[in-house]
């Protein structure tokens, strides 16, 4: 199992490295050369980022085939499933999808390389999207005290479960009785 919110990150992390390499080969190969219309650039970033929100905002709400929220209201709980979910651990040695980014980068480099330089921003849209969702995570998680989870059945991934969210510990650093 998997804590939904370090996967989002981790694919955050996978596609704005795509990102970076992509652009470093397509400089490479083609020159550091800037833009001819920095204007076009303007508008395809503001683009992205306008994409992104909306699309954030439209997860949040109760759409039938948009809704993240949905999705996250219909988790299994943990003790319905008898899964023990693993000690919420950090990102920090496992903050990279590595698997994401060789596919990703594969899909992305010879589209970048032989036919368009703008595909760079398919990587960097599906980052702000990964991370609007994992934005979304946070503040479900957060109202409704549970952390969730995907991959309870090795087979599907996708579903979801939840568990409760453990106690903070106290400034001594133990756990409150």
């Amino acid at each position: 199992m998997d804590r939904l919110l370090h996967h989002e990150l981790r694919a955050v992390f996978a596609a704005l490295a795509v990102a970076v390499v992509c652009g470093a080969v397509l400089g490479l190969v083609h020159g550091f050369s800037a833009p001819s219309d920095a204007g076009d650039l303007r508008t395809l970033a503001v683009a992205l980022f306008v994409g992104a929100v909306v699309w954030t905002l439209l997860g949040a709400t109760r759409l039938k085939w948009v809704s993240e929220v949905r999705d996250f209201d219909r988790a299994v709980p943990v003790e319905d499933i008898d899964v023990v979910p693993p000690a919420d651990r950090s990102l920090r040695g496992d903050w990279f999808s590595p698997g994401l980014f060789v596919t990703y980068l594969a899909l992305t480099l010879p589209i970048a390389l032989f036919w368009e330089g703008a595909v760079l921003s398919i990587p960097v849209w599906s980052a702000m999207n990964w991370l609007g969702k994992a934005a979304l995570i946070i503040r479900w998680e957060r109202r409704h005290g549970l952390v969730l989870w995907r991959g309870h059945v090795g087979a599907r991934p996708w579903e979801l479960s939840v568990s409760r969210r453990s106690p903070a510990p106290t400034d001594t650093g133990a756990l409150p009785a």
